[in-house]
């Protein structure tokens, strides 16, 4: 079977904060504080709730009738809102599927693979499916997210 690579581009500042997050986790041995204010489903809720403001106003300014349409639009199918909204709940929650079936496996440093055990063992963890709602717990890779933007966040020692 061939083997292929995909070229991902990534921003200068996101690759400068990955390089730290690598050094100060595998070298310096330092790990993010938890529990940390903003978890990954805060993120994500975020993220909805900024696409629903947008796709209430982006529907807002279409045209309601149809003979204010050109004629060349006419068969260019009008998806409702609230119906892209209701997509975007669905792949969001297919992100969180996927961070948190591959947090575990893929997205930590072995440094981090211990602290991960040790917190998600503790019998004061609780998973994010019992905690949506908890803005307070919050696990590892979530707070490096959040490390991840710009002016955000910093790996300290634990």
């Amino acid at each position: 079977m061939e083997e292929r690579t995909i070229t991902i581009e990534i921003p200068e500042v996101l690759k400068k904060k990955l390089e730290d997050d690598c050094y100060y986790i595998n070298r310096r041995k330092r790990l993010v504080k938890l529990p940390c204010q903003t978890n990954i489903i805060t993120i994500l809720e975020s993220y909805v709730k900024h696409f629903a403001i947008n796709a209430a106003f982006s529907a807002n300014e279409r045209p309601r009738h149809h003979h204010a349409m050109p004629h060349a639009n006419m068969n260019v199918h009008y998806i409702p809102a609230e119906k892209n909204v209701d997509l975007c709940k669905e792949m969001v929650d297919g992100v969180r599927i996927t961070f948190d079936y591959t947090l575990p496996l893929l997205l930590l440093y072995p440094y981090e693979q211990v602290q991960y055990k040790k917190v998600t063992s503790s019998k004061f963890f609780l998973p994010i499916k019992e905690s949506a709602t908890n803005t307070n717990s919050c696990d590892k890779r979530s707070c490096l997210q959040i490390a991840l933007l710009p002016g955000q966040g910093t790996v300290t020692p634990h």
